[in-house]
């Protein structure tokens, strides 16, 4: 009785073990949003009407913890730098740095440096999904202060990761 026993329990426990597998398998939870990299600014969507990101660079480096997004003026290496303006948009980048943390499809940023200081010490949250190696950051633009029509539109920024 005790072998029948035990024999029964293992091939229970073999079964379960099995199944389990199986279904963790077929089924796997989703993976956070993975956006450690190098990232390159491509386009924008906004309305649902996609633009090549043009009359700037922008890159975004995200490490484990931190991230730093830079951006300067397209092609501003062929302005005459005749005027103060001139001289002005030739040294001019602006950016961000903190730290960022993703949660499920959420991408949060802690706003520790910004272009914009009132932004400073605040929270920024986008949705996030990777595809390959594009990163659609999505948000609604009066997250950011644009409290025009457009504010109350979806911005996603379409990133490609260059390394």
């Amino acid at each position: 009785m005790k072998k029948k026993l035990l024999a029964v329990t293992t091939l229970f426990a073999i079964s379960a073990t099995m199944i389990a597998s199986r279904s963790s398998v077929s089924n796997p939870a989703a993976p956070a949003c993975r956006v450690q990299g190098v990232w390159e600014r491509v386009s924008t969507m906004q309305s649902g009407k996609t633009t090549a990101f043009a009359g700037a660079r922008q890159r975004k480096v995200v490490t484990k913890k931190n991230y730093m997004w830079l951006e300067e003026e397209a092609r501003r290496d062929t302005l005459p730098l005749r005027t103060v303006a001139d001289t002005a948009r030739f040294y001019g980048m602006s950016g961000g740095s903190g730290k960022y943390e993703v949660v499920g499809n959420k991408y949060i940023e802690h706003l520790d440096l910004f272009v914009d200081p009132k932004f400073e010490g605040k929270v920024f949250t986008a949705s996030c999904r990777i595809q390959g190696n594009t990163w659609y950051h999505s948000f609604l633009s009066s997250d950011l202060g644009d409290t025009t029509r457009a504010g109350r539109d979806t911005t996603t920024e379409i990133w490609r990761r260059i390394e």
